[in-house]
């Protein structure tokens, strides 16, 4: 599998923070409605394609490592856990107490309002009723890491199917506008440095279900499901590891995770539950104290 870089060039504010899991679904619905049949096995076969989240350009997420990992004193651990991001170099380098408190998006709340259609005013009423939105704007440079099957697609398809999602938007709100963007492969990244190591770090939400894995350190999150069935109006929920988690593994590897169904009777919807492996060093130091 083929590791490449695209850069992002927002065109708009985001109502959603994209993360790798997300982008796939948005990927795999794009690709369906042109009749694509690519992904068709996807719940049953190696993964063809595997998506990052949004990630600032040469950083990636601080590991989620007990906070004795880092080697940092104990005057400066309350800065120390504000810091959410590391250089690629510096975490490679296995330097963890060089993380940064980089500022890679903002949000904002602006107020919007509730248009009736058919009447044209704001509600049948006739009342105002006004509601926040909150918008998410990239302060620092947009990256997105994809590692796929070169026997399934190519570079120049992945920019141009992800430039398709661009413009008609990505995630909560795109049909007012949200989530529009522009890609460009970066041809300086020749993939990540290779690491006499046994630790990871995960790149986007995975699923750590039967996984083989000597010790893992993550936290976790729900990721809830498209549809729900007839018998209860509640989503089917997963409990996903988040991103930056990091991994102890026992023999090299480019991914981890598994693929999901996480649909109702017969609506099939796919989960990415991969995620790009980072590897970086680490003597595990601070891991059985902490």
């Amino acid at each position: 599998m083929k590791l490449i870089k695209l850069k992002i060039t927002p065109k708009s504010t985001f109502s959603s923070f994209a993360k790798g899991d997300m982008i796939f679904g948005s990927f795999a619905y794009h690709l369906f409605l042109d009749k694509d049949s690519r992904l068709s096995d996807y719940l049953s076969s190696e993964p063809k394609i595997i998506f990052s989240d949004f990630l600032p350009d040469n950083y990636l997420y601080k590991p989620m490592l007990p906070l004795k990992s880092f080697g940092v004193e104990d005057s400066q651990k309350k800065e120390f856990r504000k810091k959410q991001w590391i250089s690629i170099e510096n975490l490679q380098n296995g330097k963890l107490s060089a993380c940064e408190n980089l500022q890679f998006t903002q949000t904002k709340t602006v107020i919007r309002n509730h248009i009736n259609r058919v009447t044209f005013t704001t509600d049948n009423s006739g009342v105002f009723s006004p509601y926040g939105l909150e918008e998410l704007e990239f302060v620092s440079q947009p990256v997105l890491y994809i590692l796929f099957d070169e026997k399934v697609f190519d570079e120049a398809e992945l920019v141009k199917l992800l430039n398709k999602i661009g413009r008609n938007g990505f995630g909560k709100k795109s049909s007012i506008g949200k989530g529009e963007f522009e890609v460009t492969l970066d041809t300086n990244f020749k993939g990540f440095e290779k690491c006499n190591t046994n630790y990871y770090l995960t790149l986007s939400p995975t699923l750590l279900h039967k996984q083989k894995i000597k010790n893992a350190y993550y936290n976790t999150f729900n990721r809830f499901g498209k549809y729900h069935s007839s018998k209860t109006p509640f989503k089917k929920p997963v409990v996903m590891a988040e991103s930056g988690a990091v991994m102890e593994l026992e023999s090299h590897k480019k991914y981890i995770g598994k693929a999901l169904n996480n649909g109702v009777g017969d609506k099939v919807s796919y989960l990415q539950g991969y995620s790009i492996l980072v590897p970086f060093k680490f003597d595990g130091e601070g891991i059985k104290n902490g």
